[in-house]
């Protein structure tokens, strides 16, 4: 194995055997066991961020011993003598017992030397001593020697300011992966689920664990906490870090809570340890995924599945009505209203939603402009209704050309219907109780800001679909 030293402009290198001669070479420190002395390491050697840093390091990474105070790493000088461009300088070094000796490091194109400061008196003497006269050129005008020593500290200066640049630069990239890490440990469904605090997941997002985990399947994300996430079945507006280390599951959880109890967007991005503009990014983008997804479910049954799973009391008075029909309305911010048309099955499950139109449309406008007409006809063309099944609507659904011209037919409440008939108020109210568990989504049912106006109906769709994983309402 190639070993070359990392230590500034050092040459040192076993693929050059004259460079190598008595030289032995000593690992970095590790920097997950020990973070500390690999920076400061790097610190000593010198190299520009982008050439030494805490993620180049790895087990074959080393210093030769030509920049060691005993040639080799001691406990009283554990660390490498600091790299420095001029060709001779004193500097301190600091033993591992905290002393204090001065050394004179000697540097060239291709290796760097140390010998202690009071031995290099001997060796080098100073061309002023008055045992040795000055040498001819040795001397300097005032005002040259002044330029000289302003080089010199202005040299050290930048020195300095690039070590502690790439220092910083180091810390930077340690501070990054400490932040990964703790976006692993996001907060996820089996912390709520494992929370002192009872039912704490079934709060934040309506749905139990077990449900919870029906839904990863649905939505082809890992359905236990266990399993390799191997592919992302949605797209993101904008791909970061972030949203790569943040899982699915913990993604998803994310968006239930912002449904479920319309929570603060920062203070959710806050608690699963991300920046804002990721936390929009990743709930914006799971709206249009869940939308694609549930909206290729089919969901209206086939009336044999209704009749079966039909209350009793309502078996009794309407055997043949399939469906119940009701309008609700959202709340903007300016002062106006949204409207939907959804219908129910007997036992209270959506079986249609439409999209949401202006507050003033009437409730038979929204029907010819819903998309139900054309859906009932495919309906009795396929066999889930047969002509002269019933729909059953308020008062206020004028629409019973359109259900005679179906061959359907309309049940109105009493009001509108001469006396003698079935009150049928008492099971209208279905779709009523349908309605309020849509709307325990409080993203619907809070006041909606402008701002969301563009993905709105996603939004409607999304929760209403999503009030099916809840219990049915039965009422005998």
């Amino acid at each position: 194995m190639v070993k070359r030293c990392a230590y500034g402009v050092c040459k040192s290198d076993t693929r050059y055997p004259q460079s190598v001669a008595g030289v032995k070479f000593y690992p970095f420190p590790k920097p997950k066991t020990k973070l500390q002395d690999c920076l400061q390491w790097i610190k000593q050697c010198g190299r520009p961020y982008y050439q030494l840093n805490v993620s180049k390091i790895n087990k074959h990474t080393y210093v030769c011993s030509k920049h060691f105070v005993n040639g080799r790493p001691t406990p009283e000088y554990p660390n490498p003598i600091p790299a420095v461009q001029a060709q001779s300088r004193t500097i301190e070094q600091f033993g591992g017992s905290g002393n204090r000796r001065k050394f004179v490091v000697q540097e060239d194109s291709s290796s760097t030397s140390s010998i202690p400061a009071e031995e290099s008196q001997q060796q080098f003497v100073s061309c002023e001593s008055p045992e040795h006269p000055p040498l001819p050129g040795c001397q300097l005008e005032p005002e040259e020697e002044k330029n000289t020593v302003k080089k010199k500290t202005r040299l050290e200066e930048e020195n300095n300011m690039k070590l502690q640049l790439s220092l910083k630069e180091t810390e930077i990239e340690s501070l990054k992966a400490q932040i990964s890490t703790l976006i692993k440990r996001t907060l996820t469904p089996e912390l709520l689920e494992s929370s002192e605090i009872p039912q704490m997941l079934e709060h934040s997002t309506g749905f139990t664990y077990e449900t919870f985990n029906q839904m990863c399947t649905l939505f082809c994300i890992p359905n236990d906490p266990h399993t390799t996430q191997i592919n992302v079945p949605l797209k993101y507006k904008r791909n970061d870090w972030q949203v790569a280390e943040m899982p699915l599951r913990s993604q998803l959880l994310f968006t239930l809570m912002k449904l479920r109890n319309n929570e603060d967007l920062q203070d959710l991005a806050f608690r699963f340890n991300i920046n804002m503009q990721t936390a929009s990014n990743i709930f914006n983008s799971w709206i249009h995924y869940m939308f694609y997804v549930l909206g290729e479910i089919p969901i209206w049954p086939h009336r044999d599945v209704i009749t079966l799973n039909m209350p009793k009391a309502y078996k009794a008075d309407y055997p043949s009505t399939f469906a119940i029909l009701d309008c609700t309305e959202l709340h903007m911010e300016r002062p106006r209203t949204l409207k939907s048309l959804v219908a129910c099955d007997p036992r209270g499950g959506l079986i249609f939603s439409s999209a949401l139109f202006t507050g003033f449309m009437s409730a038979k406008e929204m029907v010819r402009r819903s998309g139900l007409i054309p859906l009932l006809e495919k309906l009795i063309d396929s066999g889930y209704l047969q002509r002269g099944d019933g729909i059953m609507a308020d008062k206020g659904f004028l629409i019973e050309e359109e259900m005679e011209a179906l061959g359907l037919q309309l049940n109105l409440p009493p009001c509108s219907r001469p006396k003698g008939h079935m009150p049928v108020t008492k099971h209208s109210a279905h779709v009523a109780r349908a309605i309020a568990k849509i709307k325990k989504f409080k993203i619907v049912s809070d006041k909606i800001p402008n701002t969301r106006l563009g993905i709105i109906n996603q939004i409607w769709y999304v929760v209403s679909m999503l009030s099916n994983f809840q219990p049915n309402i039965q009422r005998q």
